[in-house]
């Protein structure tokens, strides 16, 4: 039987140096992966869980790391952890990522299973799936070890990602974290400590000769081979801006400029092919611009440090290097100005609206024109975003907004300053009162007080959006006067349909307005179509268009009145007892009585709408009939009279209509049997007209019937015969 390491040494000598940081630069993606698989520690994800809990299945880490059962010990290999992660798709990720561990070191894989298992086991944990002779001698061993507080362990987690993108400077710091009583316990952290300090020994060397020497192509050449092994190195960082740095800053070959939003705008000159790697360098060390690496020739800082002067500087790279001297801009004071500054002016006033910067601690504005005599007029604001300033004259005014920032020293610096131009111009005087004066019979006039020089405007808005009187507003905005409405006239006027609302004024002087009081205002609309109709026993029936916005009409004849609501007149309508005799009846619409709460309104009257109702104008008719066969009695003539109407209007057509069975309803119902013209039977008032000989009206049932039509049927009444006389059995 093959014997293992630990069962030649025992598990004390087997047990050796114990890791205290783990050494591998895919720590942290593995650590967030464990996270996400909810496993304490990477080695769980080796075994089965339920083969693990039962203590049929557990992991040897102390000789190698190896996968235990009950009858066979495998040490787990780059394939056995790829075979693994394809049997469990849910520690796919953990497993994947402990494979790539193991084909960069075999040996590391040991060394972060007992990074991550020490301190759990100093915790006295149970339950890791570990051999269990080895968990015993762990937890005993963990408790000699140096505790690593959060900064040691996060610098002992980032040594091995600084040390693969060549940050020994940083290496150095994350060592020196550690301390020596760390270094000593872990003898692999003591060999990278060693190695570190030579080659940064020799980069010293390196810099001290670029930065004595007298010749710039010997000088960059050093900085640069000091890069290529301490990429991080800030002392070969800045020797290269020194050598890139313009003799005069209108040289300077890179441009760097304020921008929106307290940002940097960085331009130079490209180089095709060329691969640009941005720096800040201020107070402290040269810092990377996030996000300005590339091809491209522009880039922008969007987080300078505020109050300090900086200097930025791109450097050509290859492979992450730089590969030559950078170019470098002029000394820029990072001091954000003020946006979207916005001038408004008002009666004697500029209001001043601007955007702070979310560093800037307060704003300073300086007015100059010619209502603040010699000095200009200063204020300070410290945290609000406008001002206004008052008591100005009319003309143009020169405004200087500065915003002042704390500046890391203690003091406070201030930003170039944004130049603005605005005026104040001469606006127009309110209008203090408005009143309407209703007509006796139509019409409103308006009239008020102030607004002396000005153009008086009445408009409407809509419906709860009325400004208050004194309210600043520009006359590109105002809505189109009213047609109907003048302020001032001496005519009173009337729209042509209902208006019911608030009529405002506005002073108007050029391209500013100011808003003024307002009356309300009912005026009804007219009465529509009017026409009349006589019906039997003198009544009349007057038919219209009911007016908007009424809420009744007034009926006025010589000799009396009558008022309808509109309820009633399209219940029943409007029936009037004017007898036989021509009649002038006038139609006036009213406006409804104000209800409680909806506020004083002026009450407009319309005019009246007249309509001439004519004479009462009778047409009779009656059919001649003879008797033949069995008693019979069939028509043969018809016998037609017309009076009381007026010569001046044209009396309708009568048209006598025949029909089978029933009696007709309309003219159209049936066959026309005879027609009297309108002008004939004015000029014959009275006359007879035999029926045409027609085959049908030998053949009883048939029923005859007569009709007006044309203009004016409706004022003309037809008086028939009995209906016994009109049908024919």
């Amino acid at each position: 039987m093959r014997r293992g390491f630990g069962e030649r040494l025992g598990l004390p000598g087997a047990l050796g140096s114990l890791p205290l940081a783990p050494l591998a630069r895919e720590y942290q993606e593995l650590m967030e992966r464990q996270l996400e698989a909810g496993l304490r520690h990477a080695g769980e994800a080796l075994t089965d869980p339920q083969e693990a809990a039962s203590g049929d299945a557990f992991v040897s880490v102390l000789d190698g790391v190896a996968l235990c059962t009950p009858r066979r010990r495998r040490l787990v290999d780059e394939a056995a952890l790829l075979s693994l992660a394809d049997a469990r798709p849910e520690r796919a990720p953990v497993l994947r990522l402990l494979a790539g561990i193991r084909r960069h070191d075999p040996a590391l894989l040991r060394r972060v299973l007992l990074y991550q298992l020490l301190p759990l086991l100093r915790q006295g944990a149970t339950g890791l799936g570990l051999d269990p002779a080895e968990h015993g001698l762990l937890a005993k061993a963990s408790r000699t070890l140096p505790v690593l507080d959060d900064p040691r362990r996060t610098a002992a987690e980032a040594l091995a990602p600084l040390w693969s993108r060549r940050r020994l400077r940083a290496c150095a710091h994350a060592l020196a974290t550690l301390g020596p009583d760390v270094l000593r316990a872990d003898p692999g952290l003591a060999g990278l400590d060693a190695r570190l300090r030579g080659l940064l020994a020799d980069c010293d060397r390196t810099l001290a000769a670029a930065a004595s020497g007298t010749d710039p192509a010997e000088a960059e050449a050093g900085y640069l081979r000091v890069l290529s092994v301490a990429s991080d190195d800030d002392e070969a960082v800045r020797g290269l801006i020194r050598l890139g740095t313009a003799p005069s800053a209108a040289d300077a070959p890179l441009t760097a400029r304020p921008a929106d939003g307290g940002r940097v705008a960085l331009s130079w000159p490209g180089r095709p092919g060329t691969h640009w790697r941005v720096l800040r360098d201020g107070p402290g060390r040269a810092l990377p611009v996030p996000g300005a690496t590339g091809t491209a020739s522009t880039a922008v800082d969007a987080d300078p440090p505020v109050g300090l002067r900086v200097r930025y500087a791109a450097f050509p790279v290859e492979d992450g290097r730089p590969t030559g001297t950078p170019l470098v801009s002029r000394p820029l004071l990072v001091a954000p100005d003020a946006e979207e500054v916005a001038l408004d002016d008002g009666p004697g006033r500029i209001a001043v609206r601007w955007r702070r910067p979310r560093t800037a601690s307060a704003t300073v504005l300086a007015l100059t024109g010619p209502g603040t005599g010699a000095a200009p007029v200063r204020h300070t604001v410290d945290r609000a975003e406008e001002h206004v300033f008052t008591d100005l004259e009319p003309g143009t005014y020169t405004l200087t907004l500065t915003t002042r920032h704390p500046s890391p020293g203690g003091g406070t610096v201030d930003s170039p300053g944004v130049l603005r131009t605005g005026a104040v111009h001469a606006w127009p005087r309110p209008l203090t009162a408005l009143t309407a004066e209703p007509g006796p019979e139509d019409g409103v006039r308006f009239t008020g007080h102030g607004g002396e020089g000005a153009e008086v405007r009445l408009v409407t808005w809509p419906e709860g959006t009325a400004p208050a009187p004194g309210t600043e507003l520009r006359t590109a905005a105002l809505p189109a006067p009213l047609p109907w409405a003048r302020y001032g006239a001496a005519d009173r006027t009337t729209p042509d349909g209902a208006f019911a609302g608030l009529v405002s004024a506005v002073t108007v002087r050029g391209e500013r307005a100011l808003a003024g009081p307002g009356v309300r205002v009912d005026v009804p609309g007219p009465v529509g179509a009017p026409r009349a109709v006589r019906e039997p026993g003198g009544l009349v029936r007057l038919l219209f268009d009911w007016p908007s916005g009424a809420g009744a009409v007034r009926a006025a004849w010589d000799g009396g009145e009558l008022r309808i609501s509109r309820s009633r007149y399209v219940r029943e309508g409007l029936r009037l007892p004017l007898g036989p005799g021509p009649r002038h009846v006038t139609l006036r619409p009213l406006v409804p009585e104000a209800r409680p709460g909806d506020g004083a309104a002026v009450a407009v009257p319309r005019a009246p709408v007249g309509v001439d109702v004519p004479g009462e104008a009778v047409v009779r008719y009656r059919l001649l009939t003879r008797r033949r066969g069995l008693g019979r009695r069939v028509p043969y003539a018809v016998e037609v009279s017309a009076h009381g109407h007026d010569p001046a209007r044209p009396l309708p057509s009568l048209v006598l209509v025949h029909r089978d069975s029933v009696r007709p309803r309309h003219a159209e119902d049936g066959t026309v049997l005879l027609r009297i013209e309108g002008a004939a039977l004015a000029a014959a008032p009275f006359q007879t007209l035999g029926l045409p000989p027609v085959p049908d009206l030998s053949r009883p049932p048939y029923a005859l019937r007569a009709f007006l039509l044309g203009d004016g049927a409706g004022a003309v009444r037809l008086e028939e015969p009995a209906l016994t006389t009109l049908v024919v059995r």
